[in-house]
Parts: C-alpha cells; structure tokens; sequence
C-alpha cells in the first residue's frame, strides 16, 4: 500500500519487501573505496549478461565487446557446430587483442601481431614458423574461455569458478520468460559514457515515480490515466537477485497525428500501447496480467536492465568505469519486418524512444554531481521505489556488508 495515500494505490507488491531499506546510505557508495569492492565482490560473482545472441544467427558469427569494471574484452561466437562460445579476446601468443571488429562472420580469427590462427571453435589452427618453438602444445593454447551461459538469447558469463549455475542464480524467474523474445530482431543501438556512478544510473530506470516530470513534454500521457494519476506501478516484485514492475498504460491516451498515421496499419510500439493477448505473454511478462498494462521494467542484478513490451523490448547495461564513470547502452528490439508500413512504424518508435532517453541520461550526472558533494549522506525512498531498495541490498548482501 502507498504510505502516503492509503488505499489509492493500485500497487500489487510481491517479494520479501522486510528485508529492504527505504533509507539508503548512499555517499560512501560514490568512493573509489567502495567501487573497488563493488569490482572485486559484486561484478566477479554475478552472472553478468553482456550481448544479445540474435545477432548471431549464422555459424561463424560473432560480435565483441567488453566488461570494463573487470577491463575484459570478451569475444562471442556462434561456432560452425551451432554452439554459442565466450572467450577472452586475446591471442595465446603474446596476449595481443584478437579481434578489433566489432562484429562479422569467420571461420576463423588470425591474429594481426603474428598470424596465429584460431577456429571459431576457439582451437589453435596455425602458428607460424612453428619449428622455432619447443614442446608447442597446441591443445592446451586454444582461446581460453570463460563460463558462459544463454538464456533467452542473453549471453550470460560468470569469472566466479566457484558460482552455481544462471539458473540457481535467477531462481524460479529463470523459466519464466520462455520464448518472450522471438522473432524479434536490433532496431536501434545506443551508448554513451556519462560522469556519474553506475548504481545512479541503474536508479534512473528502476522507478516510474519520475515519469510525470522529467518527461512532461515527450510522452506526457502515455501512463496513469485518470484512475492513476500518480502512475503507481500496476505490480512491483523485489527477488534476491532481480526486481520487476509492470507499468500502467494510460487508456485514454491521445496519440499524436504521426502516431496516428504510423500504427494504423503496425503494430503499435512505445510510447503507445494496444490490448494484448494476456495468454500469449510467458508468465513472467506482466506477471500479475494487468488488464491495462503498457510495460514491465526488470533489473537483472547488478547493472542489467530488460523491458519487455507487447511488440517490442528493450535491454539496457550500466558498466561502471570507475566510480565516477559509466558506459550506457541501450539496444530495442522489434519484430523482424520488411513491410514498409512497419519499417516506418519502427523508425517512428525508435525516434521518439531515443529522444525518452535523453531526458533519463540526462538526471545522471547532475544527481552524481550533487551527491558527489557529500552534503546529502543518505536518500530517502518511496514505496514505488522498491527496485532501488533491492537494488541496494543484493549489492550489499554480494558484498557481504550492510549499510544503511
């Protein structure tokens, strides 16, 4: 129930909400200090979502990225046998960076220093000149990877050899969103690097308590309606190590004219919202099946963030650089199409979505800036802002301490 309006809240709150703290220690949090105990205790043993394997579809394709607070540059392969593999992007020659493309299609990964050649397998395939060098055993310099796992085209990666399994990780919430991303395809793919801490980041979009203001002027009525004047969350649920809340849409919306035009003849995608088949929906999407429901936030601890939408989602990652710096990215997804009406829909939606997270970036730095100041040790957090609450605490229980 709200606290500050009994009984005029919608919220439907699942979880073990006892364990949360509504005030929060936060200055300590913003110190190089506490970040190098977030990077040891907190990002080497937690599952860690990195990339979207739909992206690679066709054997031999791959993609690269990287795990800054760990300084990681990971290589993620569909093999010729169909296997999704991560390894380290390094060559077991002089350690070298392997691959510098971003993303494409091999057989294999040559090495730019000295040519030694990789299958996509991750098998050491070629050395050159290799009579020089003595008792060379080629099986043991593969590439070397890392503990992997995919769930629902999310590859996961673990640098805890002593961490269970992504399921024992996530729980029940593991089987719950079977299928929820097929056939969908990359419409649009952000990044940007922000001076700001990345639990303030992960913060911005853990709650909806700011909708009506910072984003009055771009989707001013795409939530709430009249019966939920304060957008109260439909549903908010905190687990050990994800939170998750369904959002209301607004069913008196009043779309624009291009919003008109463009989804008359498309499926309707952010900021409108269209009456869904509740049980098409794995169970984990709209969880509570909220009749009026527009979307549902979810935070992956620590830093990952997946929005799942009736036609469209969204997933979002909060790197920490270092404590005073985080790498954002944002990639939507949308059905895979070629029908121009749809195309049209699609660049209308990615559009007006871009221009929606503009306005969250930009409460970032100035929150870090502030707080950064040390004048405001603590924060003080509502019942709409659960996630954050949980958020706080997995990132404590991880590190083993608690604060606050």
């Amino acid at each position: 129930m709200d606290m500050t309006e009994p009984g005029k809240s919608i919220t439907v709150f699942k979880g073990d909400v006892d364990a949360l703290s509504s005030t929060v220690d936060i200055a300590h949090r913003l110190t190089p200090e506490f970040h190098a105990l977030e990077v040891e205790r907190v990002f080497r043993r937690a599952w860690l979502p990195i990339a979207n394997v739909s992206q690679l579809a066709a054997p031999g394709s791959y993609l690269v990225t990287d795990v800054p607070p760990l300084k990681a540059s990971l290589l993620v392969v569909r093999g010729d046998d169909g296997e999704i593999r991560v390894f380290h992007n390094i060559c077991r020659h002089r350690g070298d960076k392997l691959v510098r493309t971003e993303s494409g299609r091999r057989k294999g990964f040559t090495c730019a220093f000295h040519a030694w050649t990789f299958s996509n397998t991750g098998r050491l395939v070629g050395v050159t000149d290799a009579g020089q060098f003595r008792d060379l055993d080629r099986d043991a310099l593969g590439l070397i990877p890392v503990r992997s796992e995919v769930w629902e085209d999310i590859a996961f990666v673990n640098f805890d050899p002593a961490a269970g399994s992504l399921e024992h990780w996530l729980g029940d919430f593991y089987h719950q969103y079977r299928g929820f991303s097929k056939g969908r395809v990359m419409m649009a793919d952000h990044r940007v690097v922000l001076k700001t801490n990345w639990n303030l980041a992960v913060n911005a979009f853990s709650e909806g308590y700011h909708n009506l203001y910072i984003h009055r002027h771009t989707v001013p009525d795409y939530q709430g309606g009249t019966t939920n004047p304060n957008r109260h969350r439909a549903y908010i649920e905190v687990g050990r190590a994800f939170g998750r809340y369904s959002a209301h849409g607004n069913p008196n919306h009043r779309p624009t004219p291009a919003q008109e035009i463009v989804y008359r003849h498309s499926k309707p995608m952010f900021p409108a919202f269209t009456w869904f088949d509740m049980d098409a929906l794995p169970p984990g999407v709209n969880p509570s099946r909220f009749e009026q429901w527009a979307f549902d936030i979810v935070h992956m601890v620590p830093n990952f963030i997946l929005g799942p939408q009736a036609n469209t989602h969204s997933m979002m990652w909060f790197w920490p650089i270092d404590h005073a710096h985080t790498d954002v990215r944002v990639q939507r997804f949308a059905f895979a199409s070629d029908r121009p009406s749809d195309l049209i829909a699609q660049a209308h939606s990615r559009v007006r979505a871009r221009e929606v997270l503009r306005e969250d970036l930009a409460t970032m730095e100035s929150n870090f800036e502030a707080l950064a100041a040390g004048a405001m040790p603590r924060i003080k957090l509502s019942q709409q802002e659960l996630l954050i609450q949980n958020h706080y605490r997995a990132v404590d229980d991880l590190i083993g301490a608690r604060h606050g």
